[in-house]
């Protein structure tokens, strides 16, 4: 669990320095120059305003400064608003035996103000056994909901912490042909609450990456533990409103899959 909490902490140094050189290749740009030289023009004659020298060839540039975050989300840095809904799969460690259960899942993610956003998500996976007249089926599932926010560090970057409640539960049902008094049936779940602090980026205009590390704290019980929580993942956008979603989040002894769809508005 230790490697994968590096990884991730290396991951968000990475998503900040590819930033920072978007910002320095930014300034290295004929049109920053035209900026610096029409600044220094404006100087030179009193403090008078002066015009971008290309704001005839481009108003959506003059304008940029002014645009609102939603629009700033849709052509150039991180998005905050967005449903998302796939398939999903769980490997648990525990006891020095390996299992794993397939399922789905669905999240959303809406901000409400500048900086500021609420997000939620649903998983479920399952695992039968089948031996012969016996039958096992084991269903996990977690709903999570919390709170998010943001502060920018370049226009493509944005270092974000989370805090959320988890609710935790899980779902037996044994089933014996020859044996039905036997049969067991049973579900039972438990809290948590997880804070996250990491980095959203969109290098690209058709990419966004993220790192995320931080810690869950979780109810008194005897099987799960508080551990330390990482995540990476990463969308690649078809268009400016429907990407494909990987993400990978790593427990002490457990580990998230997901692969989906996300819709971003």
């Amino acid at each position: 669990m230790k490697k994968e909490v590096r990884a991730a902490c290396a991951s968000v140094a990475v998503l900040m320095a590819m930033a920072a050189m978007q910002d320095a290749q930014a300034q290295r740009a004929p049109w920053w120059e035209r900026q610096k030289a029409a600044q220094a023009a404006a100087q030179a004659d009193g403090g008078g305003v002066a015009m971008p020298a290309d704001a005839a060839q481009s108003p959506v540039r003059q304008s940029w400064s002014q645009a609102p975050a939603v629009r700033r989300e849709k052509t150039e840095g991180p998005g905050y608003t967005w449903v998302e809904a796939g398939v999903a799969r769980l490997d648990v460690d525990l006891y020095d035996a390996g299992e794993h259960g397939n399922g789905g899942y669905a999240r959303g993610s809406v901000a409400v103000a500048e900086g500021l956003y609420v997000f939620g998500g649903y998983d479920r996976v399952s695992r039968d056994w089948n031996m012969g007249a016996q039958q096992l089926e084991v269903a996990i599932d977690q709903a999570e909901i919390g709170l998010g926010a943001s502060l920018s560090l370049s226009p493509r970057a944005d270092f974000i912490s989370e805090l959320s409640l988890l609710r935790l539960g899980a779902q037996l049902d044994y089933r014996d042909g020859e044996y039905p008094q036997d049969d067991i049936s049973g579900r039972d779940h438990l809290y948590a609450g997880k804070l996250m602090l990491g980095i959203r980026a969109r290098p690209a205009r058709n990419l966004e990456l993220w790192s995320k590390a931080g810690y869950l704290r979780v109810d008194d019980n005897l099987l799960v533990d508080h551990s330390m929580v990482g995540n990476v993942g990463l969308q690649y956008r078809f268009t400016p409103e429907w990407g494909l979603v990987g993400e990978a989040e790593f427990y002490e002894d457990v580990r998230f899959y997901r692969l989906g769809v996300r819709a971003s508005f």
